[in-house]
């Protein structure tokens, strides 16, 4: 996107859809203990439902947020 939140949402492969969407954001980052660790990432409305379970890592929610404020504009 081009509106200031660079990064938070990006076009990319959702988990959960298992297919390319227009709106990914990270959800999981996976460390691997010698080599480069990934990122999962999750469309938007899957994101959301991730980030509403009560395991769900606050910087998650916070991504959740500043999304929605941004969109609030």
């Amino acid at each position: 996107m081009t509106d200031g939140m660079d990064g938070l949402v990006a076009p990319g492969w959702c988990a959960r859809c298992e297919a390319r969407v227009p709106d990914s954001m990270a959800v999981a980052y996976v460390e691997c203990g010698s080599g480069p660790g990934g990122i999962v990432e999750a469309c938007v409305g899957h994101a959301r439902q991730l980030a509403a379970s009560p395991a769900a890592p606050q910087w998650l929610r916070d991504d959740i947020a500043q999304f929605d404020a941004g969109s609030a504009t």
